[in-house]
């Protein structure tokens, strides 16, 4: 008997839903107690969970915005220029500037930003106030210069923020009050002068974040700074107060945490805000927890008894209904694993073991396939790695080679000779760097030059070269290589052939806020009507990845291939066509992309 239940899965299905049954029947009074401290912490990792995710994460990015735009202010060179000017009219032109620039930006994401004050000892002020919060304003009469014995006083830092009321603000009807606010505060020292930058932020931003939290009926949530001071509060009057000593010395020990407070009957969440050393502490009342345990025994109560009744139906008809079909997978199986991959599965019905079945059968399909398709994958990764070592070999042998004749032309005085070389080693140098596919068209124009340079010392005033490049699109990125390759084209199909005079023209510029474009065109013999013809088809057709090689020859189709696996298929185009001068025009269009960094340049950040 136990080697048939072993052996077979339906009689196993019906042993363990009858174990079950007897088990939950005896056994769910004492099992009662241990789902309900099961259902506390559930709630209790509830909880913890919104405030890491809700909470910890919108704060920390709060927290770091604020301070990454003080530091930034405090740091710019409009700061500096503010702090060195010799008249009123050069002060207020770097204000101008400085809120420009970094603080009008900032208030527009930020509205919770209230005031910047900048003071300068010899008596300049400037003051941004912000109109984007409706509800508090800066008294209009305000100076920084009333405040700076707290800014002088030896127990502050240099630089730091803290939590205070300040009463230098009015409401909408421009009455006083009191308002709790999160400043932060910087001194520096220009040409021997102390220069004192203050910025305001309203906690209202702080308290909404908090109040989204899910924390029950009768829950709240405050931030506590390193030193157990409350930032924000439900209580106002509680903000810039020390939390009760019990809390604080639970929460010292760990980052994060959660405890039982017997005193008072609540249960304890924490979390550490990363970088800003803040803590998110949340107080729940046990009650509130307590709810949970009644909920869970109703409903075990409820499910155990439907489970009982569907059960006895149930069992005997779903074993079989199961049972039937995985018998039969395991018998493809186990052909399977005998090396058998030409059987396949006879699907029945629409569950999950007809969908088990299905993708079995698609699963042996692209069995042979994904073999296939592997074997060629890293047989195109071997060539092309031993490609690009080899290059790299030779590269390096003809590099120090031009080198020489480099030092050679230089000690006998043939300069042509030492620009020669130079630019045949700036393209060999540009060529050979193979891990790097993307550079700006600055840089490809610089080593369209060099071979320019270099074409020029071959064939003299023969070849006319005319290249216009938009001084905008400087920076923009291109893939490597994509111009030279066709200027070439021009010259061997072009002046080589004819033997007359050969004009070749380059002109990159913007096609549109998204695209850029480069136009080659020459006055060579162009393209016959069936060339061009042909040419159009093999760009039109979709290229396998296993034909690269095949394309490394062809430089018409092998920048194509290129461009369509780094842009895509229809975010890139090469076109052929026959130019203005009557010789041949190929034309590359992709998207326009500037780098990181010299987008932040162009913005002036």
């Amino acid at each position: 008997m136990l080697n048939i239940i072993r052996s077979s899965l339906q009689w196993k299905l019906m042993l363990m839903i009858t174990s079950i049954i007897v088990f939950v029947v005896t056994v769910i009074g004492s099992f009662s107690f241990i789902k309900s401290s099961q259902a506390i912490d559930h709630d209790v990792e509830r909880f913890s969970s919104q405030i890491l995710k809700q909470a910890n994460l919108n704060l920390g990015r709060y927290m770091n915005d604020s301070q990454h735009f003080f530091q930034t202010l405090i740091s710019s060179e409009e700061l500096r220029q503010w702090a060195v000017a010799r008249n009123k009219y050069q002060s207020v032109s770097a204000y101008q500037t400085m809120a420009s620039r970094f603080i009008e930006p900032f208030v527009t994401y930020h509205p919770e930003m209230l005031s910047i004050m900048i003071y300068h000892v010899n008596g300049y002020e400037s003051i941004f106030r912000s109109d984007k919060n409706n509800q508090i304003y800066l008294n209009t009469k305000y100076s920084l210069k009333d405040e700076l014995n707290v800014l002088n006083d030896p127990s502050n830092p240099t630089t730091g923020r803290k939590i205070l009321f300040s009463p230098s603000y009015t409401d909408s009807k421009s009455y006083p009050v009191e308002v709790p606010v999160l400043r932060y505060y910087h001194k520096l020292i220009y040409n021997g002068h102390m220069v004192y930058v203050v910025m305001d932020l309203s906690l209202l931003a702080i308290r909404e974040i908090l109040d989204e939290i899910d924390l029950g009926h009768n829950g709240y949530a405050m931030l506590v700074d390193e030193k157990g001071i409350i930032v924000s509060s439900p209580e106002s009057e509680r903000i810039t107060t020390k939390i009760h000593n019990s809390l604080e010395e639970r929460l010292k020990p760990k980052a994060h945490g959660s405890q039982y407070i017997p005193e008072t009957k609540e249960m304890m969440v924490y979390e550490s805000i990363p970088r800003i050393g803040w803590k998110v502490l949340v107080l729940i009342p046990y009650s509130d927890l307590a709810k949970s345990i009644t909920d869970i025994r109703n409903w075990t109560i409820i499910m155990t008894g439907t489970g009982l009744l569907l059960a006895v139906i149930l069992v005997v008809w779903l074993a079989n209904s199961i049972t039937k079909r995985l018998k039969d997978l395991r018998r493809t199986i186990k052909q399977t694993r005998m090396g058998n991959f030409d059987i396949r599965l006879n699907v029945q019905g629409t569950d999950e073991v007809a969908e088990l079945g299905a993708a079995y059968n698609h699963l042996l399909e692209r069995i042979d396939s994904s073999v296939i398709q592997l074997a060629e994958t890293r047989l195109v990764q071997q060539r092309a790695v031993l490609s690009a070592l080899q290059s790299q070999i030779h590269s390096h042998f003809f590099y120090n080679a031009l080198e020489s004749i480099n030092s050679m032309a230089h000690l006998a005085g043939h300069k042509e000779i030492r620009r020669t070389t130079v630019a045949l080693s700036n393209m060999l140098r540009y060529t050979s760097n193979y891990q790097e596919a993307v550079v700006t068209i600055k840089q490809e124009m610089k080593h369209l030059a060099d071979y320019i340079r270099v074409m020029e010392s071959v064939y003299r005033d023969a070849v006319d070269f005319r290249i216009h490049t938009d001084p905008f699109i400087e920076e923009a990125q291109c893939l490597k290589a994509i111009v030279q390759p066709f200027v070439e084209n021009c010259i061997k199909h072009g002046y080589e052939v004819t033997g007359r005079g050969l004009i070749v023209e380059v002109n990159a510029y913007r096609l549109n806020d998204l695209t850029l474009r480069i136009d080659i065109l020459d006055n060579g013999i162009g393209f016959t009507d069936e060339k061009l013809r042909e040419l159009r088809n093999k760009l039109n057709r979709q290229q396998p990845e296993q034909n690269f090689t095949q394309l490394s020859n062809i430089g018409v189709l092998n920048v194509c291939y290129r461009l369509m696996t780094f842009y895509g298929d229809h975010s890139a185009t090469l076109e052929v066509d026959r130019s203005t001068y009557g010789g041949a025009k190929v034309s590359l269009t992709f998207p326009y992309r500037v780098a990181q960094d010299s987008a932040r340049e162009d913005d002036g950040l």
